[in-house]
C-alpha cells in the first residue's frame, strides 16, 4: 500500500508551472523516474548554480524515488520556503506535495505542519472553498495517523462546512465519529455521503460498519455484501469481504441433518 502511494505521488511529482529553466526541468524530472541517481547529481549541480524552486523540486523527486525519505522532506520544505519568498503562485501545490511525501514517508506530524503552510495561504494566495476542503480533508487524515482523532475531526466539519457537496470529508467523519462510538454523528454524516454517493461501495462498506457497532448484524451483512458484490476488486468490496468472512466464522456451524421436532420426546400415552 506504501509503494502505490509513493507511485501515485511520484506520478503527480511536476508540480512547477512555471519554473526557471522549463527544459532542463522537465529532462530533470523525468529522470528522476529513471535514475534517482543521475537526477539528484543534475538537481545539485543546478541548485548550485542558482536555479531557484525547480532544482529544489527535482532533488526531492528523485530522493522520494530513491527511498531516502528523510532528505526528500528537507528539499520539499526548501522548495516550498523558496517558492514562498519567491512568490511565484506554486507554494501550495509544493507545500501539498511535501505533505504526501511526509505520509508515504510515516511522518504524519510533517505532513500536517506542511499543510498547515499550504492553508496560511503563503504570498497572499487564494484558495476556492473546495481547495481548501482538500486540504483541510487531507490534514485530517495526517492528524489521524498522528494520534489526533479531535484534531481530525476538527478539519473534517470544516471541511464539510466550506464545501459540503464534497463526500470525501462526510465519509471520513463518518469512519471517525464510528471509531469514537459517536455512532449518532456516524449516521448523520454517512447519510450526506450517501446522498452524495449513493452507489459507492466505500458507502456501503461504512454502512455495514455503523450497523455492526449498533449490533444489528443483519443490516450490516445486507450493507457489506452489497460492497463486495459491487466493487469486488476495490480496497472497499475486499474490507466489506473480509468482514463478511469474519461474521461468518463467528456463527455457529449448523448441523448436518435437521432432527425432527418430535424426536427424542416421550412416547405418546396409549389409548
Amino acid at each position: 500500500m506504501k509503494h502505490l502511494a509513493l507511485l501515485a505521488l511520484l506520478a503527480a511529482a511536476p508540480a512547477l508551472s512555471a519554473p526557471s529553466d522549463p527544459t532542463r526541468y522537465a529532462a530533470c524530472i523525468e529522470l528522476a523516474g529513471k535514475d534517482p541517481a543521475r537526477a539528484m547529481q543534475m538537481a545539485y549541480a543546478w541548485r548550485i548554480e542558482g536555479g531557484g524552486v525547480a532544482p529544489r523540486h527535482c532533488l526531492a523527486v528523485a530522493q522520494m524515488h530513491a527511498r531516502h525519505h528523510e532528505a526528500a522532506l528537507k528539499n520539499y520544505e526548501s522548495a516550498g520556503e523558496a517558492s514562498e519568498s519567491a512568490r511565484d503562485g506554486q507554494a501550495i501545490a509544493l507545500w501539498r506535495q511535501a505533505a504526501d511525501a511526509a505520509m508515504v514517508a510515516e511522518q504524519p506530524a510533517d505532513a500536517v505542519r506542511f499543510l498547515g503552510r499550504a492553508l496560511a495561504r503563503p504570498g497572499g494566495a487564494e484558495l476556492s472553498p473546495r481547495a481548501e476542503a482538500d486540504l483541510l480533508t487531507t490534514r485530517a487524515e495526517a492528524h489521524v495517523a498522528a494520534g489526533k482523532p479531535d484534531l481530525a475531526m476538527a478539519d473534517l466539519t470544516r471541511a464539510t462546512t466550506l464545501s459540503p457537496e464534497y463526500f470525501t470529508p462526510w465519509l471520513l467523519k463518518a469512519t471517525l465519529a464510528r471509531r469514537g462510538g459517536d455512532l449518532v454523528t456516524a449516521e448523520a454524516a454517512l447519510l450526506k455521503a450517501a446522498a452524495l454517493a449513493p452507489d459507492s461501495a466505500d458507502v456501503e462498506l461504512e454502512a455495514g460498519n455503523i450497523a455492526s457497532a449498533n449490533g444489528d448484524t443483519a443490516l450490516a451483512r445486507q450493507a457489506w455484501e452489497a460492497a463486495a458484490a459491487d466493487a469486488p476488486d476495490t480496497p472497499a468490496g475486499q474490507a466489506a469481504a473480509a468482514a463478511l468472512g469474519r461474521m461468518n466464522a463467528a456463527l455457529p456451524e449448523k448441523p448436518l441433518t435437521e432432527k425432527p421436532l418430535t424426536e427424542g420426546a416421550l412416547p405418546a400415552t396409549p389409548r
